[in-house]
């Protein structure tokens, strides 16, 4: 079989407060937007969110980091109708979790802006070892835990070589 080359662009969130997720993402580690678009279910049918019959409507805001196309996040909020509250424990981690790992120059300015914008510190930054080099080695590091305002679980960390 020919290998398949890939690269994953970006990965989405589904949030239930567009701005506010804005201001985190964007506040914590300087995201800016890319894209900014208004979505009817009605013309994606075979996009499985939301109630039957598909339709409604949401935003979409894709943001990037320093590079252009490579490592973006998109946030989407379904207004019209709004989703239901999750029906698992998003403080514990299990199956359809999602946990995002975020390089960042400075993991104290980072931990200070996930408390000021409405996201929990659950490993305070610490002096720790993670992956992050191309060989896939683990480098010297500043890391913390945290939750973003909806629940998702975020890995920060800070290389420090």
């Amino acid at each position: 079989m020919t290998a398949i080359s890939s690269t994953l662009r970006r990965a989405t969130l589904l949030v239930r407060d567009i701005d506010r997720s804005l201001a985190f993402y964007c506040g914590v580690f300087g995201l800016s937007t890319y894209a900014d678009l208004t979505v009817g279910l009605d013309r994606v049918p075979f996009f499985p969110v939301g109630a039957e019959p598909r339709g409604g409507n949401g935003r979409f805001v894709i943001l990037k980091g320093e590079d252009p196309l490579i490592g973006m996040i998109g946030l989407m909020e379904m207004r019209d109708p709004p989703l239901p509250e999750p029906d698992h424990n998003v403080r514990r981690l299990g199956i359809g979790s999602v946990a995002l790992v975020l390089s960042t120059s400075d993991a104290d300015a980072a931990a200070n802006a996930v408390k000021e914008l409405g996201g929990e510190i659950l490993m305070p930054a610490t002096e720790a070892r993670n992956l992050g080099d191309e060989a896939g080695e683990f480098v010297a590091a500043r890391l913390f835990m945290a939750q973003d305002p909806d629940g998702y679980f975020l890995e920060i960390f800070e290389p420090l070589t």
